[in-house]
């Protein structure tokens, strides 16, 4: 596998410094993550995901994709895939600084890494970068991520790019979005897709009727067949419908916090 490749060759060569930025946020910026652990944790996190992520390059308007696929702790050091397309990694290493973005926990996130090197092993290329020193990642306080533990609501849409149906249980939610467990044999669903016709039925049979654009998806617990995805609400149908999605939430985060209370 190209991965393990990979990681069974990378050099030993101390990491250098994070020395520029184009993120453009002071440093101050409590959207910002510069505990060492945490970044750590993030930077896993990322690499858990498997997801690709969106990276800009310094004097280019054009975007690229690449993705995370190893996380060395002890030497703080990431190991980044090639640049599709192509023709990016000919100006990264010229410029050897990116911008990286991506979406965890449906919190968009972004990162400025510097001193890129770049490598090969067994003919495929990657790039080493030395961790950095913070992290723009906007934590929902205002917005928490509640796990439905008690109500068990049931999810339905269908997907924009194949037209199949999508169907499943929805295990978390928040006041912009939710997490869904679905059954993925037939549908396909893919970070980007769009879900139109969504229909959200809540504990008292009411419906909530939107669009979902999904922001990860993944196997869950290495089930081949199944699916967990986050997204977020692109259009809820009526005012009086997200009034009684934000009363459910409320009523939701209540019992979750006296929960917690009573532990």
């Amino acid at each position: 596998m190209m991965i393990n490749a990979i990681k069974k060759i990378f050099s030993k060569k101390k990491p250098a410094e994070e020395s520029f930025d184009f993120i453009q946020e002071t440093s101050d910026n409590p959207n910002f993550v510069t505990e060492p652990a945490k970044i750590q944790r993030l930077l896993k996190a990322i690499e858990s995901d498997s997801g690709l992520c969106m990276i800009e390059l310094e004097g280019s308007e054009q975007t690229y994709n690449s993705r995370i696929i190893d996380i060395q702790e002890n030497k703080k050091i990431i190991i980044l895939d090639e640049l599709m397309p192509d023709s990016g990694n000919q100006l990264l290493q010229q410029c050897k600084q990116l911008k990286l973005s991506t979406y965890l926990n449906n919190i968009h996130l972004s990162i400025a890494l510097s001193n890129l090197k770049a490598e090969h092993a067994q003919g495929m290329g990657y790039y080493k970068a030395p961790f950095p020193r913070r992290i723009y990642y906007p934590q929902r306080r205002k917005s928490p991520r509640i796990h439905l533990n008690t109500h068990k609501l049931t999810f339905q849409g269908t997907s924009n790019r194949t037209q199949f149906s999508v169907g499943g249980t929805v295990i978390d939610i928040s006041r912009h979005g939710i997490g869904i467990i679905i059954d993925n044999t037939i549908a396909r669903i893919q970070r980007g897709d769009q879900l139109s016709h969504c229909i959200l039925i809540l504990p008292d049979h009411s419906k909530i009727h939107f669009d979902l654009i999904v922001r990860f998806a993944k196997p869950y617990h290495n089930n081949r067949t199944k699916l967990i995805i986050g997204g977020y609400y692109s259009e809820i149908k009526s005012s009086k419908e997200q009034k009684q999605l934000e009363q459910f939430f409320a009523l939701t985060e209540r019992s979750e916090i006296r929960k917690q209370k009573d532990t």
